[in-house]
């Protein structure tokens, strides 16, 4: 049984114990009532017995062995009573001490100590309507620990269950006064409640406090371990009066928090929710043109020194029947934040495997998502597509993103070797921009390094940049992958790119992304891939 499934299971059985034991001592109350009905019946029995004698029905010698009998009756159910009664309200006492702390066990975790969340959203809601009546507000902070699945896998679940403690002492330890709830997992809430408004500019030195508390880390395992969290804040009754809607807002803005990068905070804004209005509308209108095939694919040429063709770069592009071209950087992270991406991607590689009877006869470089990746039918779905339009996957690079590679699992990682095993080549697209941790390469399963613009048109004017590209280049050279300079535009750049060691180039200086029509007999596929062609798809 689940650990947490066994504490659950404990405490309903000692509950039940205690409501077991409770009305075991209600009966016994129950004894005592009797006990003192007998003892009046008594009395009434001895005033029943005394009226005939007065009335000369019964002879008087009755009267005192009678009365004596009744009174010695009556002393014992007394005393017996006053006993029960005693040992009652001491042991009623006692136990719903201990019924109130059992019970109490049940609405905290087992593991932080935290309210549960049922709990704890019963207590907000009687903050707000306290404040609604007697004045103030209530700031709710909700907050999740970043990449906590990452800490899981690579440290064991005895740190991320140490992190998870450590969170929340830090939670109360800066906001201080704070109810701290578990809501599930690695998600945290917690409120503060004041009888005058709750400043952004307290929020926002308590949150920078508790991120600041959180780097700092704590010690497990002799070595340091550091955190850091994304946090949501909304405050009632400015932004909602009622806790599940000022709940909804506050982990919206948490969303947001991690869409600016994590490790930071962000208040709820109504503007958010007309963002949100405008992201589903989108979401709508994809929807429908993957179905009506308005999705066009553009290809963009990967060269060598030489200017000849190595390989091409598909890219996706929205014509919209009615709104005409809508820029990839609208609709990609709409469809990356939506079930649609696979959806988007399986349209793209399909439409690449219909154009690859009219391409050169390179490679063709298709992007994925890393959500796509951790979806269990994806290799299937492509080599699906592929073989239906009779397309080898050696002809297909899948391009994934260096931090999408980096946070990926050991089963992840598997998943990618799988694909190179299927014949597809990986890509790590947009190297640098992740954590660019050098020890990482020995390990990731990849056959090309797609170097940042960033860093390509940084050559010769940063000495940090110059190392760091050149340290990548030796390491892709010595373990026989191919190095791509992103973003050439300028014959400047392509010159430090080429000093720097890289072999590959692409960029606006070449070409823009092309129709297929519009690569026809433009480009000479190069002889140096020619050659090595065989050995790559191998």
């Amino acid at each position: 049984m689940h650990a947490g499934a066994q504490v659950r299971h404990g405490q309903a059985d000692e509950t039940a114990f205690y409501r077991r034991e409770i009305h075991s001592r209600v009966v016994n109350f129950h004894k005592v009532t009797w006990l003192l009905a007998l003892m009046v019946a008594c009395a009434l029995g001895l005033m029943l017995l005394a009226m005939p004698i007065g009335y000369g029905l019964l002879p008087p010698a009755w009267l005192e062995p009678a009365g004596i009998a009744t009174g010695l009756a009556g002393a014992f159910l007394l005393l017996s009573a006053a006993y029960l009664k005693r040992r009652v309200d001491v042991d009623m006492t006692r136990l719903m001490g201990d019924f109130k702390i059992a019970h109490a066990r049940q609405d905290t975790d087992a593991l932080t100590g935290a309210f549960v969340r049922n709990r704890f959203l019963g207590d907000l809601s009687e903050a707000i309507l306290r404040r609604r009546s007697v004045g103030g507000e209530v700031a709710l902070v909700v907050f999740d620990v970043d990449h906590f699945k990452q800490i899981n896998d690579g440290f064991g679940h005895p740190v991320g269950d140490a992190v998870l403690q450590f969170c929340v002492r830090a939670a109360l330890k800066t906001f201080h006064g704070a109810t701290v709830g578990r809501m599930g997992g690695d998600e945290f809430a917690l409120f503060v409640e004041h009888d005058s408004p709750i400043t952004a500019s307290y929020l926002d030195r308590t949150c920078n406090e508790f991120l600041a508390s959180l780097r700092e880390g704590f010690h497990i395992s002799h070595r340091r371990q550091s955190v850091s969290a994304s946090i949501g804040i909304a405050i009632a009754p400015v932004d909602a009066a009622r806790a599940d809607m000022l709940f909804g807002h506050a982990d919206i803005a948490l969303y947001e928090s991690k869409r600016a990068g994590r490790a930071t905070w962000r208040f709820f804004r109504p503007e958010i929710l007309a963002d949100k209005r405008h992201e589903r509308f989108v979401e709508r209108e994809l929807r429908a043109a993957i179905l009506l095939h308005e999705i066009k694919v553009l290809y963009q040429p990967i060269v060598d020194c030489d200017g000849n063709l190595v390989s091409l770069e598909a890219l996706t592009r929205w014509q919209h029947s009615s709104r005409g071209s809508i820029n990839p950087a609208e609709f990609i992270p709409v469809a990356e934040r939506s079930n649609l991406i696979h959806d988007l991607g399986l349209a793209v590689l399909r439409q690449v495997c219909i154009d690859m009877a009219e391409l050169p006869d390179v490679t063709v470089n298709v992007n994925v998502s890393a959500r796509q990746l951790q979806l269990t039918h994806f290799q299937e779905d492509y080599l699906a597509i592929a073989a239906k339009a009779g397309v080898h996957p050696s002809r297909i690079v899948l391009e994934i993103t260096e931090s999408s590679m980096l946070e990926a699992s050991g089963s992840l990682n598997k998943r990618i070797e799988g694909l190179r095993q299927a014949g597809f080549r990986i890509a790590l697209d947009d190297f640098g921009m992740g954590y660019s941790e050098f020890n990482q390469l020995r390990t990731l399963p990849f056959d090309i390094i797609k170097i940042d613009k960033s860093y390509i048109q940084s050559l010769g004017s940063d000495e940090v940049t110059d190392i760091f590209v050149s340290a990548v280049v030796a390491v892709a050279t010595h373990l026989d992958r191919a190095v791509v300079a992103e973003g050439v535009e300028t014959d400047a750049d392509i010159v430090k790119a080429r000093l720097a060691g890289c072999g590959l180039f692409q960029g606006f200086l070449f070409d823009k992304p092309l129709t297929v029509e519009g690569l026809k007999g433009k480009y000479i596929v190069s002889p140096d891939y020619a050659e090595r062609k065989p050995r790559l798809t191998a």
